[in-house]
């Protein structure tokens, strides 16, 4: 099954430097809920992905 999705991993993004982190404060409101951002994030198992195109073939 060929996936049709490249996840992002908010981890692995650069970190802008602190000067740029207080003069924007978009960058401060996203800091404040990445927490919550990242509990969201799910990869679904591949078994999960059958499941779901089956059902949608039925429809």
């Amino acid at each position: 099954m060929t996936k049709t999705f490249t996840p992002t991993r908010f981890k692995n993004l650069s970190k802008p430097s602190t000067l740029e982190q207080d003069d924007n404060p978009d960058q401060k409101l996203y800091e404040a809920i990445k927490p919550k951002l990242d509990e969201l994030y799910r990869e679904p198992s591949e078994e999960t992905i059958a499941k779901i195109l089956k059902y949608a073939k039925k429809r």
